[in-house]
């Protein structure tokens, strides 16, 4: 058997194994501070409502939940999603998948074939773009601002690919709190990129973690419900959920909104590749979310997280350069770093990581071949405040010898 060729063929892009990589060069590191992880504070984990919950669970419904189930997911957590959305929404609409990136995959293997143009933000989430790789996807980014993506130039690319007839099945967004951006996609925005899907006839996966963590501002209607309320329209949007954040990742429990059409094929393909989801812990998030106990759970990871984010943003205003730019999020769990022309993030991490600071470089969060390399992200949820205060301080102390040791080369060349 040839091995090495056979790994040739199957390889994934490997980018999400660098980050991992990454993150994992930072743990144990004695002083180091991690803005690099993705990861919510432990301290948001309602360990004794779960605890109490898995227990009452095992002993009163094991009979049924410890059996097989229905591949499609548990229909006792379907009904909670459903009052907990407070959308116009039947079962069968609901898909239960084993965290959102798996929800993704078998939206993915229902709509797309290999070859399939898609279109993703730029900058986008890396654990999606690498899934869009693997399957044989051609990712065609389109730019951010502070509005969320530019549907002006996705309209002139949709023209671009048509005239050279090019399937585009799907535009990919993180409308909430994007990552690693932390934009907030505009209401106009959302009716804007609405409205061109549909007169493309191209499908919308809106992938929403972070839409309950809003620490400032006015929600947003979730692009499944406008496509719903506004265009009348039950085909448009995927819409793909998860508990990661709000409860733990742990858990693995998402769920994808999407047409009945849509949610059987993915149901078939869970059939075919998972067979069901955990049941165990469907029926405790089921039983969480009946018993009301969200609400507070949210309130009470604001109150950890809102602290945390004004404290990054407010370290980067005492402390960067005047020249680097950063968005300020009104939610989430990411802030994103514009470096000043000739800064490199990649460049930047080892010196970074002598300082005892860590951060992911921006270019892991664009498609292959297309990588930006003046930005970076930083993650706010994890650290705590006197971490962030003395993490931006060293970061910035990384940033200014750089540009010094920049302006003297660029001062010796001109001499």
């Amino acid at each position: 058997m040839d091995l090495g060729a056979l790994l040739t063929s199957q390889t994934l892009n490997m980018k999400s194994s660098l980050i991992r990589e990454l993150v994992e060069m930072t743990r144990g590191v004695e002083g180091l501070i991690s803005f690099a992880g993705g990861f919510p504070s432990p301290l948001t984990f309602p360990k004794q409502e779960l605890a109490e919950l898995f227990y009452r669970v095992i002993m009163e419904m094991g009979d049924d939940v410890l059996q097989y189930g229905a591949s499609g997911g548990d229909r006792q957590i379907k009904e909670a999603i459903i009052e907990q959305e407070n959308i116009l929404l039947q079962p069968d609409e609901i898909h239960i998948c084993n965290g959102a990136t798996n929800g993704i995959f078998y939206a993915l293997q229902t709509i797309m074939e290999p070859g399939d143009s898609l279109i993703s933000e730029k900058p986008s989430f890396l654990g999606s773009l690498v899934v869009f790789e693997a399957m044989g996807g051609r990712i065609i980014p389109v730019s951010l601002d502070n509005e969320g993506l530019d549907t002006a130039e996705l309209s002139a690319v949709i023209n671009q690919l048509r005239q050279r007839k090019e399937r585009v099945k799907f535009i990919y967004t993180i409308p909430d709190f994007q990552n690693p951006s932390g934009i907030t996609m505009s209401r106009k925005r959302r009716e804007s990129l609405i409205k061109t899907a549909i007169e493309n006839n191209i499908m919308i996966i809106e992938d929403d973690p972070y839409s309950t963590l809003r620490y400032y501002g006015s929600k947003e209607e979730s692009l499944f419900s406008l496509a719903r309320n506004e265009f009348n329209n039950h085909q448009a949007v995927i819409s793909i959920r998860s508990f990661s954040k709000i409860l733990g990742p742990g858990l693995r429990i998402a769920y994808t909104l999407a047409h009945r059409d849509i949610i059987g094929y993915m149901n078939s393909w869970s059939q075919k590749i998972n067979v069901t989801t955990d049941r165990v812990t469907q029926r405790v998030v089921a039983e969480y979310l009946k018993g009301n106990l969200l609400e507070d759970q949210i309130k009470k990871i604001i109150g950890i997280y809102r602290p945390l984010r004004d404290k990054m943003v407010s370290s980067l205003h005492k402390y960067m350069p005047e020249q680097v730019k950063w968005t300020e999020p009104e939610g989430g769990m990411f802030i994103w770093l514009t470096l000043p022309k000739g800064l490199n993030g990649d460049d930047l991490f080892s010196k970074a990581l002598q300082e005892k600071v860590a951060y992911i470089p921006g270019s892991k969060f664009f498609p292959s071949g297309k990588e930006e390399y003046n930005c970076l992200r930083l993650n706010f949820s994890y650290p705590d405040e006197q971490q962030i205060e003395d993490g931006i301080k060293r970061l910035a102390r990384v940033i200014n010898t750089q540009l010094q040791q920049n302006e003297r080369s660029d001062h010796g060349q001109s001499c």
